[in-house]
């Protein structure tokens, strides 16, 4: 397929961001996008042609300087998963613009952005990855947010020795002994997340505990994260990963039920939410799949601050978040959250790693990643283990307000910190 290229604006992404693509999640779209795993999203995929085609964006040129360097940007711009993926890509471009205007990275040279849809597909995304290595020449590439997904590029990465940096992507699956090239950023697998679950657990003293999985990867390794790591006894249900009706499964919980987990089953985890309140449900927590933070302000609406637990690993109550989340509001107009900030740190990081490299070479690139210890929006420095996952990184968990934060008058929530845990080591591959 020959790519279409045009100047991606970074302030259509940011318009989208908040828009029609929450509706995607409250009808339970699937990983792809359409509940049967084909990737034929149906949320409002903003500034993108729907067919894979790519859009090249970078700090000034649009590409045009023969001396950049490019990174692959694979991101869900349209269905169920695309708030997450128009976040990201926002933060990444704003990234790029700061780097460049501070002088790019090895002496001079600027960083392009090289994106496409991938509408959640795991074929179509690995394809996407494909061409960006055979057409443009990326050094590194990021945007997965789906875990079929992660899973599919992860193997990619491998395969054509080229760093995928994950989004999201959490399946205890996606990384593996033989998958030296993919490295987690803003979700950490499945097992290590149910740890930090079961830490946040023990602190607050929760005893009557719920759960509902959706039943594809990540939804399973959530389960069996909860099953390895639960000191007490958590009812645990299983839905299909395109169910939006989740009533029947809400009624075989226990009225006094004090913590409902929804993190195993992303797109539906917002209904669940919403389907509990009306049916009279008023657990003290409802844990997340760290869903965008403004896609919950938009969904649950005012009942936003009535226990949906945002779970995320930037930390948003640090000095430095509020300086960037300044900047990106003066700049770009819109709101800076968790999500936005990975993109942002994404690129922050492989700049970083070429420079430790010395060359834009994707193998030194990856082995610069792998040997990083990078000061950043994160409560620790970013540090990978062997296999690409985070090492020692610590996970919060926070809930809404619905009151603006000082650094973005404008906004229409704010987050308020309820727990953050112990640095969590990171989960050894299973082979």
């Amino acid at each position: 397929m020959e790519m279409s290229s045009k100047t991606y604006d970074r302030r259509e992404i940011l318009k989208a961001t908040g828009g029609a693509a929450t509706i995607g999640l409250l009808a339970g779209c699937s990983s792809g996008g359409n509940g049967d795993g084909s990737g034929g999203g149906s949320g409002d995929g903003g500034e993108t042609d729907g067919s894979g085609g790519s859009t090249t964006t970078s700090g000034s040129s649009g590409g045009g300087d023969s001396g950049a360097i490019n990174i692959g940007s694979v991101q869900p711009l349209s269905g169920g998963f695309a708030p997450w993926g128009q976040a990201h890509s926002a933060g990444l471009a704003f990234a790029v613009e700061e780097i460049n205007a501070d002088g790019g990275v090895l002496d001079g040279r600027e960083l392009n952005i090289v994106e496409a849809n991938s509408e959640s597909d795991p074929a179509e995304a690995s394809s996407i990855f494909e061409r960006f290595v055979e057409q443009n020449d990326v050094v590194a590439a990021t945007g997965p947010v789906s875990s079929d997904v992660g899973i599919r590029t992860s193997r990619t990465a491998q395969e054509i020795g080229v760093p995928m940096i994950m989004h999201m992507a959490g399946s205890d699956e996606t990384i593996t002994p033989e998958t030296k090239h993919s490295f987690r950023l803003g979700l950490l697998p499945a097992a290590t997340t149910m740890q930090a679950q079961a830490q946040f657990v023990s602190d607050a003293g929760y005893q009557n505990i719920a759960a509902i999985v959706g039943d594809y990867a990540w939804g399973q390794s959530v389960k069996k994260g909860i099953e390895d790591n639960f000191d007490v006894d958590v009812n645990i249900q299983v839905a299909p990963v395109g169910a939006s009706d989740f009533s029947s499964y809400i009624r075989q919980v226990s009225q006094d039920v004090e913590m409902f987990i929804a993190t195993g089953h992303p797109p539906g985890s917002l209904s669940i939410a919403g389907q509990m309140y009306e049916l009279g449900y008023e657990p003290e927590v409802i844990t997340g799949p760290g869903l965008p933070p403004n896609v919950i302000r938009s969904a649950l609406g005012e009942n936003a601050n009535r226990g949906f637990t945002h779970i995320h690993m930037t930390d948003v109550y640090s000095d430095e978040f509020a300086e960037v989340a300044q900047r990106f509001g003066d700049e770009v107009g819109g709101q800076f959250d968790t999500h936005t900030s990975y993109g942002y740190v994404t690129a922050k990081m492989i700049a970083q790693a070429i420079e430790d490299a010395g060359e834009a070479d994707p193998e030194a690139v990856t082995e610069a990643i792998r040997a990083i210890e990078f000061d950043t929006l994160f409560p620790e420095p970013i540090q990978y283990s062997e296999y690409g996952e985070l090492a020692n990184q610590v996970q919060l968990y926070s809930s809404l307000t619905l009151e603006a934060p000082d650094y973005y008058p404008d906004g229409n929530y704010s987050l308020q910190e309820e727990f953050r845990t112990d640095p969590l080591p990171a989960l050894p591959p299973e082979a």
